[in-house]
């Protein structure tokens, strides 16, 4: 049985390539397993552009919301709930997400302040996400 997944995502937007990237795992046994009594959200902001990603894992599934991120506070944790966050620029997110950087180039970058995050544990819940998909 196929469940129909929401996502408010934006065509051409940086939150539709974290969807596109993230949203094959709802067909993935491994991670609907793994992940099956698990819930959290991550916010990705990349602060050069118009739309933030908000990846909500809830018992086995992933959704992705695009989020115009002119409004910081708008992207509060307050507001919107969510359990880890990472900031920096799409072209850094873009190397991250291509497997160019090590962590230990992320924690030098997060010590330069290119890169912010908070709830390191949960971010970090994105790279196993993605090796589920390998």
């Amino acid at each position: 049985m196929s469940e129909k997944i929401s996502h408010d995502v934006k065509e051409g937007t940086f939150a539709e390539a974290i969807l596109n990237t993230y949203g094959p795992l709802n067909n993935n046994e491994k991670f609907k397993e793994k992940y099956a009594d698990k819930s959290f959200k991550i916010l990705l902001n990349p602060k050069d552009g118009d739309y933030a990603a908000l990846i909500t894992v809830n018992n086995g599934t992933v959704s992705v919301k695009g989020l115009v991120n002119q409004d910081k506070k708008k992207l509060d944790q307050k507001e919107l709930g969510w359990d880890g966050f990472m900031q920096t620029t799409i072209a850094l997110f873009d190397e991250i997400g291509k497997g160019n950087l090590s962590q230990s180039d992320i924690a030098k970058k997060m010590l330069a302040r290119k890169i912010k995050m908070k709830n390191v544990k949960i971010v970090a819940k994105l790279s196993e996400m993605g090796a589920l998909l390998n």
